[in-house]
C-alpha cells in the first residue's frame, strides 16, 4: 500500500509539473500575443494618425492658399498701378533731366 501511494503522489507531482509547465509555456505565448497585438495596433494608430495630419496639412494649405490669392492678387494690382503711374512719369523725369543737363552751368 505505501509503495502504491507513494507512486501515486510521485504521477500526481509529475502530472502538477507537467500543468505547471504548460501555464508557464501558455503564460508565455499569450504576453508575446498580447505584444505582437499591442505592436499591430501601435501601427495602426500610427498609419491613421499620419494619415489625420497629412488631411489637416493640406487643409490648412488650402485655407492658406484660398486667403493669401486675394492678398496675391491686390499686390500685383497694386505694383501694376505702381509701374503705370511711373511710367506715365517717365517721360517728363526724363524731359526734367535733359533740360538740367542742357542749362547747365
Amino acid at each position: 500500500m505505501t509503495v502504491e501511494l507513494i507512486r501515486s503522489i510521485r504521477e500526481a507531482e509529475r502530472k502538477a509539473d507537467e500543468l505547471i509547465r504548460k501555464a508557464r509555456e501558455e503564460a508565455r505565448k499569450a504576453v508575446k500575443d498580447a505584444e505582437i497585438k499591442a505592436a499591430a495596433a501601435i501601427e495602426q494608430q500610427l498609419a491613421a494618425a499620419e494619415k489625420e495630419a497629412g488631411e489637416l496639412i493640406r487643409r490648412a494649405e488650402e485655407e492658406a492658399q484660398a486667403e493669401a490669392g486675394p492678398i496675391h492678387k491686390a499686390s500685383r494690382e497694386e505694383i501694376a498701378a505702381m509701374k503705370a503711374g511711373a511710367e506715365s512719369r517717365m517721360a517728363r523725369a526724363v524731359a526734367m533731366i535733359k533740360e538740367r543737363i542742357i542749362s547747365w552751368p
